[in-house]
């Protein structure tokens, strides 16, 4: 256990940009929040827009925690979107970037078996990059939750300040567990860029997107088909149409007198069950477990560091 928390820490300390990209887009959502109150600039979702009007006419309590869920919802995502275009560029680079700059000659010397190395760096993109973007995703929201809750009590409310909690708890579990549904449904991408980060001297990114590219060209001239390109769109999609049920996105809409709100029960939202029954999902992680292997073996057996 001792051994693997170094690796992950190793990892983390290798590329901070698994924090500093997150960091910096907390920061600029923490500036839109100000800009949106002092009225310098206008931020909003399609019509809503979250200013002191927004403020003031908002005072019913379920009208108001819909509006905190749907910021911090909306802010999720975004965190949700980055990490995991980071968590692909890791991936990639992680093997490949100790045989360019030779360091696995100083890892390999140590005790550590290629087994652990290769899992450390999948685990860093499944679950400790993630848990670094949901801590960040928190501070933030704590952050524009305080400054809409002191401008709503400015503006005569105080729902603001005492919905909040529950918004950014509800936005948290969604978040949580949309990360943990993409990580399982993406296991054999995830896997398949550190099997080419492990195999390519160079052009990694080449390497990692001609393959099934060729594949998808090679079905289509011989047999007239597009099945792998199916699967693979249906891959990269990310299975959220099996993660959640399409019928939870909280609405808010605007009328004459006001704004009327709804959110949903998480239950209505999330459908872990169904994700879990899909035999998709499994597949891909059997697919993903020969991928990781294939990674260990060429770590280990490859000599041209």
């Amino acid at each position: 256990m001792n051994q693997m928390m170094t690796l992950l820490r190793r990892e983390l300390v290798e590329h901070p940009a698994s924090w500093m990209v997150p960091a910096v887009l907390g920061a600029l959502f923490v500036v839109a929040a100000l800009f949106a109150v002092f009225g310098i600039a206008r931020v909003g979702i399609d019509e809503i827009q979250f200013d002191s009007d927004l403020m003031a006419e908002a005072a019913d309590p379920m009208q108001i925690r819909a509006v905190l869920t749907v910021m911090f919802l909306s802010i999720a995502t975004l965190f949700s979107g980055v990490i995991s275009v980071i968590i692909a560029f890791y991936l990639l680079d992680a093997l490949y970037a100790e045989r360019k700059d030779r360091s696995i000659l100083f890892w390999k010397s140590l005790p550590v078996s290629d087994l652990k190395t290769v899992g450390s760096k999948y685990l860093t993109g499944f679950l400790v990059m993630p848990l670094q973007a949901l801590a960040m995703f928190l501070a933030t929201a704590v952050l524009v939750w305080l400054i809409a809750g002191l401008a709503g009590a400015v503006a005569g409310t105080g729902q603001f300040l005492l919905q909040g909690p529950l918004a950014l708890l509800q936005a948290a579990i969604v978040m949580a567990y949309g990360l943990i549904a993409f990580g399982l449904w993406l296991a054999p991408v995830h896997a398949w860029l550190l099997l080419v980060s492990a195999f390519a001297r160079r052009a990694v990114l080449a390497w990692a997107v001609l393959p099934p590219l060729l594949a998808i060209v090679a079905e289509k001239v011989l047999f007239d088909t597009k099945y792998f390109a199916f699967l693979l769109g249906q891959r990269l999609s990310g299975g959220m149409e099996l993660a959640f049920s399409g019928e939870g996105s909280a609405a808010i809409v605007a009328e004459d007198e006001g704004f009327s709100a709804v959110f949903p029960a998480l239950s209505d939202l999330m459908t872990p069950g169904r994700l879990l029954a899909a035999p998709e999902l499994w597949g891909g992680l059997v697919v993903a477990a020969v991928f990781l292997a294939g990674a260990v073996w060429l770590r280990r057996w490859r000599d041209d560091s």
